[in-house]
């Protein structure tokens, strides 16, 4: 699924969806006029007709809950890439303010190597799901490790040292969060609850229109369902598809350093 998303276009993804609920209502509008009589068929659409808000509820409800879901591990994956941009940041300035100007030159070397892996390397393997070892994982462990070295080494003042550090925690925590967001994702169930609920409304339209020569207002129902339906997909992987986290702060960030 990561794949698929991360390969398709959005519009192609809400075609996909439109042309799914559309054929369903299609179809249920098509047995029902090809097959039943048109007492039974006015029969069929006035029930229909009023299982629609039921369903529409549930369908709206449930898709309305995803997106929160997924909206929610997106802005959290934003807010870990900002952080660690401003970590970075005050890993840069605290260290060209130390007294050690080597030390200080090393710090900024492996800071602008990690950001550049960071940036480039890691991008295919946060939206593919590999997140055991990012490639960006030994450019960050030689950073932190000259990070230490120098601050702890003598003759730097202590509170950029410290500072230094102290960016450094920042700098871990924010990368762990954002890895532990980039593996959510919706529970399968869900999204299988939504595609049956969406089913199950678009057999109702399809058979409340059985009485309609020109169902025009069907098909615009079954665009707005299928735009709902790949609004959710495209949202259910942070790091993947048309709609991801921007990891533009760190790219500033790492231009800014190397400059």
């Amino acid at each position: 699924m990561r794949q698929i998303l991360d390969g398709s276009p959005a519009w192609l993804l809400v075609l996909a969806c439109f042309a799914l609920f559309a054929a369903i209502c299609a179809v249920a509008r098509h047995l029902v006029r090809a097959r039943t009589s048109q007492e039974r068929r006015d029969e069929l659409a006035d029930y229909a007709g009023k299982l629609l808000g039921p369903l529409g509820a549930t369908f709206a409800f449930l898709v309305g809950f995803a997106i929160t879901m997924t909206w929610s591990a997106l802005s959290a994956g934003q807010d870990a890439v900002d952080l660690q941009a401003s970590s970075a940041q005050q890993v840069s300035w605290s260290s060209s303010n130390i007294a050690d100007q080597a030390g200080a030159a090393q710090v900024q070397a492996k800071l602008v190597a990690y950001l550049e892996q960071a940036t480039t390397s890691d991008v295919p393997a946060l939206a593919e799901g590999e997140f055991t070892v990012l490639p960006s994982a030994t450019s960050f462990d030689e950073l932190q490790d000259a990070i230490h070295t120098v601050a702890y080494s003598g003759g730097n003042s202590v509170p950029e040292a410290s500072g230094m550090v102290s960016a450094a925690a920042s700098l871990t925590a924010a990368r762990s969060k954002m890895v532990a967001v980039a593996q959510r994702s919706l529970p399968p169930l869900l999204i299988v609850l939504i595609l049956l609920s969406g089913a199950l409304l678009a057999v109702g339209m399809g058979i409340s229109a059985a009485t309609v020569n020109k169902p025009t207002l069907m098909y615009a129902w079954a665009f707005v369902a299928g735009l709902s339906l790949a609004m959710v997909l495209l949202l259910d992987f942070p790091f993947g598809g048309a709609i991801e986290v921007s990891l533009a702060p760190l790219q500033s960030v790492q231009q800014s350093i190397a400059s």
